[in-house]
């Protein structure tokens, strides 16, 4: 039965070669040129050539990325990928597929991985070695696996992960809730991933910033959760005018976001006397100033001109805020709004505070580590140490800053803070007589700091026993910031395109998959009756009789190839 299936196939092929020779035009071409389009197209690149298939590639932080010339690949694109020398290749989500680029999360760190990128019209893979993220800090101390993600970047097992886009943001459904804010606010989310994609407005469910509202214009709330991520995929993710805060929440994690123009807090963390949000670790975001065009209205305070703060902490413990990029914020970072607010055990690292006015951060009630970050162009202050703080600065870089080790008791707090310094480089600026700090060769070097008000706390020492961490000179970390802080920004690829192998092709392979059968005879007579496409490598391959012309005698020869086997 199944000879007389093939007899019949290879006859009626037979058939449209002898119609087709009587209509069909002959098409020339040279090389790897693209042959002319009639009856059919040629796509402009040959499956064979990754090198120019791929147009832009490389591994980042736990991830790996790629772009692609959409005319050599087609559509119906899959990705897959393996740690090199792996044959076990998993197929990335088709959410992270858009256009013709992919973003891969949740890849090992420093771990080199083959992509493959597979469409319609063609295929070619690429190797790239992932870098980890920097895990140093409070929020890691005594733990392990902030957020949906190990500590190697890997996903954990049995996390949910949630796609955001624009337009699926308020009907994305989770435990019994519906949108995005929703979600957030009463379905307390456990043990998941939200991958945010692109530019995404205002969720719906907020307070709306209509002027009639002082707190909580725009903004999101992530009440009683633990074991989330909320990411942005790619260079792109943009929260358009809105913010989120963490309420009662534990082993949380925000990454490659850009914030920007929201009318009240960029990110927040808050908690209370009773149960404090903890382990919470931001990095590696873009936050740029806020905005609020009903600032000094009579109902919205009159410093909310550019939002309220960017990053806040109250009743929180155990954080990192590393490798985000603060850009002409006014208000960056308070820790601590009112005096009898507890928040605790906070680092900041490899931050850049670029030309921000103040809070860097200032602190109440808080021991801070503040090392490797760069303060540039600050209009106020540097680092505030206020209401009993003690914050170690190490190894920080402040160029043109005024007053950067400002120990002092700020508005109206009843006692100052204090600083330690070590190690810190102050370029064009210089720390300010007569506040609470004071500067020493030694990191192991013990203190002591008076407060500047009676009754107040001196500093304590506490850096005397810190985490594991290994700290740079402040122009070595300025150099890092500079290359890596903020969101994902990548200007030039650093992966490398796999050579296509040295195969001599079979004659007649016309769609390449390395034999010669019916699918190679079909494939050549759609494109001759104008009803499929040939990449310039196919055309060369069906090009049979060799005389640089596409017709039905190439058919006719190619059905007869077959026919011998």
């Amino acid at each position: 039965m199944r000879g007389k299936l093939i007899q019949r196939a290879v006859s009626a092929v037979f058939a449209v070669c002898a119609v087709t020779q009587l209509t069909a035009m002959p098409v020339s071409f040279s090389g790897s040129s693209v042959p002319a389009a009639l009856p059919g197209t040629v796509s402009a690149e040959s499956v064979q050539d990754p090198q120019q298939v791929i147009t832009l590639c490389g591994g980042w932080f736990e991830s790996a990325y790629a772009e692609w010339d959409s005319s050599a690949v087609g559509s119906d694109v899959t990705v897959s990928y393996a740690e090199k020398g792996s044959s076990s290749f998993v197929q990335a989500d088709s959410e992270l597929i858009r256009g013709n680029r992919v973003d891969i999360p949740g890849l090992k760190g420093d771990t080199e991985y083959t992509v493959k990128i597979s469409g319609s019209a063609g295929s070619a893979e690429f190797t790239a070695k992932t870098m980890s993220y920097d895990r140093t800090g409070y929020a890691h101390y005594n733990f392990s696996g902030i957020g949906a993600y190990n500590d190697d970047g890997t996903l954990k097992p049995d996390m949910t992960v949630i796609y955001v886009t624009n337009e699926n943001k308020d009907t994305i459904t989770y435990n019994g809730k519906t949108g995005f804010y929703n979600i957030f606010f009463s379905a307390k989310p456990k043990n998941v991933v939200f991958r945010l994609i692109g530019s995404i407005d205002v969720p719906s469910g907020t307070v709306a910033n209509d002027g009639s509202h002082n707190d909580g214009s725009n903004m999101v709330y992530l009440q009683n959760s633990s074991n989330v991520t909320v990411e942005g995929i790619g260079p792109d993710t943009n929260l358009i005018e809105w913010g989120i805060e963490m309420k009662r929440c534990t082993s949380c994690e925000f990454r490659n976001l850009w914030l920007g123009n929201y009318p009240d807090d960029g990110i927040a963390m808050t908690g209370n006397v009773d149960i404090r949000s903890a382990h919470i670790w931001v990095h590696n975001n873009t936050i740029e100033k806020g905005y609020n065009q009903f600032a000094g209205n009579g109902h919205v305070d009159a410093d909310k001109a550019d939002g309220d703060g960017s990053l806040d902490m109250k009743w929180s413990e155990y954080v990192t805020v590393s490798y985000n990029k603060f850009v002409n914020c006014h208000k960056t970072s308070l820790v601590g709004g009112r005096a009898d607010q507890i928040q605790d055990f906070i680092t900041y690292h490899h931050n850049w505070f670029c030309n921000t006015e103040s809070r860097n951060p200032r602190a109440r009630n808080a021991h801070i580590h503040s090392f490797n970050n760069y303060f540039s162009d600050n209009g106020e202050y540097g680092i505030c140490a206020s209401y009993n703080s003690k914050i170690f600065s190490e190894c920080n870089y402040f160029e043109r800053t005024n007053s950067p080790l400002y120990a002092i008791n700020m508005g109206k707090d009843a006692y100052s803070g204090t600083i330690k310094s070590c190690g810190d480089k102050f370029d064009n600026c210089a720390p300010d007589e007569g506040l609470a700090y004071k500067i020493v060769s030694s990191p192991g070097e013990t203190v002591e700091i008076a407060n500047l008000m009676d009754g107040g706390e001196g500093y304590d020492n506490f850096d005397q026993s810190l985490y594991s961490y290994t700290v740079q000179t402040p122009d070595e970390a300025r150099a890092l910031i500079m290359e890596y802080a903020g969101r994902m920004s990548v200007k030039s690829g650093s992966g490398t395109v796999t050579p296509p192998p040295d195969v001599q092709p079979v004659t007649g392979d016309v769609n390449c998959d390395g034999s010669l059968n019916i699918a190679d005879i079909v494939l050549f007579q759609k494109w001759l009756l104008g009803s499929g496409e040939l990449t310039s490598e196919q055309a060369s391959r069906a090009d049979i009789c060799a005389d640089g012309h596409l017709d039905a005698f190439d058919l006719c020869a190619l059905r007869k190839l077959m026919i011998k086997g």
